[in-house]
Order: structure tokens, then C-alpha cells, then sequence
């Protein structure tokens, strides 16, 4: 009986998908954790179903946890038996692709099957700037009692833009002179009003499958909608979307008048830093900005200095310009919220990139198609 080709995961999948299933039937799978490049080139030398693989599957972190698929020492480590290394992101830095494909190994990154779930987190975030719940969710938990929340907030509460905090009024005279009749809700501290989204005007930056899902969604929320690309969606194009729209070539364009801005595109050397104090001076007061796209799309300086003066309202950040460590300043303060990259961070999305790259593999093995190949 021939022995089932080898293929190395590296990452993790759920072993109860009927694909899986499948293709155990076919290969033999070996779960490999990365540990350090030393340790990994010592054991594709040494163990010998290492030295059989046909394939690798990296999941979403990849080779991440030894700083990448690079240099000639882990490259020429590979089993000269390897034809297809896929990954379950669509991003796919710290691979040599060159070097790969000198191996004549196919390296295949998967489509951005997330872009729905991304989007979710942008309208989160979003919704969060304008209306504040996190703010009111916090308050209800220290107070216990939704009333009691709101008149904290409301008539007790100050917010210093300085350091990003609330803070509770304590000095006596101060709260001898108030006199709370009725706690609304339409403030989050004495001078902070809370508004909706509803007619404000949204700055999208980019406009593919992510920003044109952020767009739907907003709007049914009613916000007037601009969006920044490279190149302008055709007449056609723009009147198939079912929602009106203004183009805009760059994001300084768009920033005058502009109440939410909302980036959603990758990292090239054109997009580092597009987010700067240039744009922010044109942005209307109180501004709220949301980022899904890269962490370094945005110049954090110039962000904090915009929330130190109050010009910007608000920051809703998917990504981090030093992931994965958190810029203390940003996240201490109240007027920013961060959620941990987990933008696509769902089952559907976690099955669908797996199936995807299990499908490559078998694909390539049996001589058949190869989708997405990046070298």
C-alpha cells in the first residue's frame, strides 16, 4: 500500500470539518508548532515524515511566530519534496516569494472571505463614536441603576480631552451648585453631547469588498456617504451600488466637511500614514475616526494630538501601528475604544479560509487547478 503524502500544519483548523475528513483520507497530516527557526530547520532535517511534506498549511498566523518564511538557512531548509505552501490570511508579509518560487513551490494566500465581518467591526466602532454606549455601559456598571448612570454622567461627570479621562466632579462648592431635574441621555458629560449618525457625512477610504459593505450598512443608518479610491468606480458601477455616493481621489479631498472617517484599505508606501494633522484640520470638530485597515494608515501622534485638542471625538482602532503591543496613551483614554485585530474574527470566516486552502492542496497534489498563487 503507498504511503499518503505528508502535509505540515502549522496552524490550526477544526479537525471536525467534513473537509477535513476528506482530506485526511488522502494525506497523512502532521501538526507542527513553530517555535523558533532554529528548532524547525533541525527538524525538517532530522524527522522523517518532515522530510516527505508536500504541503504546508500556515492558518492565519503563518510563520509569524519565527519572524517569516525568510533567508536562505530556513528557505533551503524545506523538503525539496514541497510543491504549495498556502496561509488562511489574505495579507501574506514575511515570505521571500522569490526564493519560493526558485524552489518551484507554489505560494497561495486566501480571498478576503471577511469582508462582511470586517465591516461589522467598522459600524461598531462607528456607531460607538457617535452615540457613546460604551461610555453609558460603563457608567451602568459602576452605578447599578440606569438612572442613577445617566445623571452621573450627565451632570456629575467632566471629560478632560487632555488626558482622554471622565472624571467625577469632587469639589464641594461645584456640586453644591448642581441640581440634576431629569437625566436624558443626550450628553456623556456636562459639555459632551451625544448625536446620531444619521445625516452626517462618512469618509470611506477604500472601496472594495470591505468599504463597499461599510457603505451599505451605513447606509441604512442614514449617513451621507464619500469614498477615496485610486480610481473611480464607472457611472455604471456607482448606480449598481443602490446607495448614493460622492467620489473623492485622496482623503485630504475628502476631510473638509467630514464627520466620520472610515479606513479601509491596506498598507502599500501610498496609504502609511494617510491619516495625519493635515487631514485632521480639515475634519469637522469632534470627528470620528474608525480604522479596519492597517495600524500604520494612521500617524498615532498626530491622532492623539487631534483627541488632546478635542478636534477629534472619537477613535475606533481594529488595527495598531505597533501590533501586537498597544500604545499605552491611546488606550487609557475613554475616547478611544480598541478591539484586538478580530476584525473577520468569526467561525465562518475560520471554516471558509480553511476549506479554501485544504481544496489548494488537494488540488495541487492531484495536478489540478491552483487558486490565488502569489509567486
Amino acid at each position: 500500500m503507498t504511503a499518503k503524502p505528508v502535509v505540515l500544519f502549522v496552524g490550526p483548523l477544526d479537525t471536525n470539518l467534513p473537509e477535513y475528513h476528506f482530506f485526511e483520507e488522502h494525506f497523512t497530516p502532521v501538526f507542527y508548532r513553530l517555535t523558533t527557526k532554529a528548532n524547525l530547520i533541525r527538524d525538517l532535517s532530522i524527522d522523517p515524515k518532515l522530510k516527505e511534506t508536500c504541503a504546508i498549511y500556515a492558518g492565519f498566523q503563518g510563520f509569524q511566530p519565527i519572524g517569516g518564511l525568510i533567508g536562505d538557512d530556513v528557505i533551503e531548509a524545506l523538503p525539496t519534496t514541497l510543491k504549495i505552501i498556502t496561509v488562511c490570511s489574505a495579507g501574506f508579509n514575511g515570505y521571500d516569494l522569490i526564493k519560493l518560487r526558485n524552489r518551484n513551490v507554489d505560494f497561495c494566500n486566501t480571498p478576503n472571505f471577511g469582508a462582511p465581518q470586517v465591516a461589522e467591526t467598522a459600524l461598531y466602532h462607528i456607531v460607538n463614536g457617535f452615540r457613546h454606549f460604551h461610555t453609558f455601559e460603563n457608567a451602568l456598571k459602576k452605578a447599578h441603576n440606569t438612572i442613577q448612570a445617566r445623571v452621573q454622567l450627565q451632570e456629575y461627570t467632566d471629560f478632560d480631552s487632555g488626558d482622554g479621562q471622565f472624571k467625577s466632579i469632587t469639589d464641594e462648592k461645584e456640586l453644591a451648585r448642581i441640581d440634576p431635574w431629569f437625566a436624558f441621555g443626550e450628553r456623556v458629560s456636562r459639555d459632551l453631547y451625544v448625536s446620531s449618525p444619521r445625516g452626517k457625512i462618512i469618509t470611506i477610504v477604500g472601496f472594495g469588498n470591505i468599504g463597499q459593505e461599510l457603505a451599505q450598512m451605513v447606509h441604512s443608518l442614514g449617513m451621507v456617504i464619500r469614498y477615496v479610491k485610486r480610481q473611480r468606480l464607472s457611472a455604471d458601477e456607482e448606480s449598481k451600488l443602490g446607495y448614493p455616493v460622492e467620489y473623492y481621489r485622496s482623503l485630504l479631498q475628502a476631510a473638509t466637511g467630514t464627520d466620520c472617517v472610515a479606513l479601509c484599505v491596506p498598507s502599500t508606501p501610498e496609504t502609511v500614514g494617510i491619516f495625519n494633522s493635515k487631514v485632521i484640520e480639515r475634519l469637522n470638530d469632534r470627528c470620528c475616526v474608525v480604522n479596519v485597515g492597517r495600524g500604520n494608515l494612521i500617524a498615532e501622534d498626530d491622532l492623539l494630538a487631534g483627541l488632546q485638542s478635542g478636534k477629534i471625538g472619537y477613535a475606533g482602532l481594529d488595527v495598531l501601528a505597533e501590533e501586537p503591543q498597544v500604545n499605552r496613551l491611546l488606550i487609557t483614554r475613554d475616547d478611544v475604544t480598541i478591539t484586538p485585530h478580530l476584525g473577520s474574527c468569526t467561525k465562518e470566516v475560520f471554516d471558509s479560509t480553511a476549506i479554501f486552502c485544504l481544496k489548494n492542496i488537494l488540488s495541487k497534489i492531484s495536478g489540478g487547478q491552483v487558486q490565488n498563487i502569489q509567486n
